[in-house]
């Protein structure tokens, strides 16, 4: 089961240059993950899959936090702490805009 989060918007203070890391920059960020056949699928009970809330939380919490020079690096650490706190998560694909 594949779950998306999407257009996530924040202000994060990233980026090679001192002025970016400075005025800091908005972000925007995808983010899809997919999870094994779940049981909310049948039971309609949030607490049986991945809360959207939770891997939202995730993505502006690195975001907003410390600074990165590379967008690469912001990707990794958001994708490391998704499969770090969600161990439900199979495979999982962020995009920054």
């Amino acid at each position: 089961m594949r779950i998306f989060v999407e257009n996530l918007e924040f202000l994060g203070a990233h980026g090679v240059y001192e002025e970016e890391r400075v005025e800091g920059r908005r972000f925007r960020v995808d983010l899809e993950v997919d999870v094994p056949d779940v049981t909310s699928s049948r039971t309609d009970a949030l607490g049986d899959t991945l809360d959207y809330r939770e891997l939202a939380g995730i993505v502006v919490e690195v975001g907003q936090g410390p600074s990165r020079s590379l967008i690469e690096r912001l990707s990794g650490d958001i994708l490391t702490e998704v499969f770090a706190r969600c161990p439900q998560v199979e495979w999982a694909r962020v995009r920054i805009r």
